[in-house]
């Protein structure tokens, strides 16, 4: 929806939004520009990525435990994940 569309019919655009859990792309000068979300949907994605980046420090603080460098951390995880998928085949 173009924005100057999205200017006239706003109070509406935050019904169909709020109501019906539509999301609204807002597209300026041809290029998508904002998009409007139910809150619902934004807390789901503020708690997501939350725990993702709870992971991704749980996931530092142990390879410093283990004392590998990136390169090392990357070979050992794609090992787990292939022995893994190995066993799940099974």
């Amino acid at each position: 929806m173009g924005v100057t569309e999205a200017r006239r019919n706003f109070g509406e655009i935050v019904d169909r939004v709020r109501y019906q859990g539509d999301t609204v792309v807002l597209v300026k000068s041809g290029k998508p520009a904002a998009a409007i979300v139910p809150y619902v949907v934004l807390e789901q994605w503020r708690r997501a990525c939350e725990d993702l980046f709870a992971v991704v420090e749980e996931v530092q603080a142990q390879n410093a435990e283990l004392g590998m460098d990136e390169e090392e951390l990357i070979d050992f995880v794609n090992e787990i994940v292939h022995e893994v998928r190995a066993q799940n085949k099974k």
